[in-house]
């Protein structure tokens, strides 16, 4: 029986302690949604055109990451 007192106020010693070094902390977010465009070389945007044709002729507009990849790398 002492020992379930013991560890009742055990717990409790605990567990207020615990709880009295809690501080709440507000903090205010922004989020800033603006759009940048960015402005490629002449050689990048026709690689890019040609990249948007091709899929969307060949590969019914699914992104072939690699293909875009190459034809960037020949700007480069």
């Amino acid at each position: 029986m002492k020992k379930m007192i013991f560890t009742a106020m055990a717990v409790l010693a605990f567990s207020a302690v615990s709880v009295a070094n809690t501080i709440e902390v507000k903090e205010e977010v922004v989020v800033n949604n603006e759009s940048k465009e960015v402005i490629g070389t002449p050689c990048e945007d026709s690689a890019i055109n040609s990249y948007e044709e091709f899929i969307n002729a060949f590969h019914d507009g699914e992104d072939d990451l690699d293909l875009l990849n190459d034809l960037l790398s020949v700007c480069h």
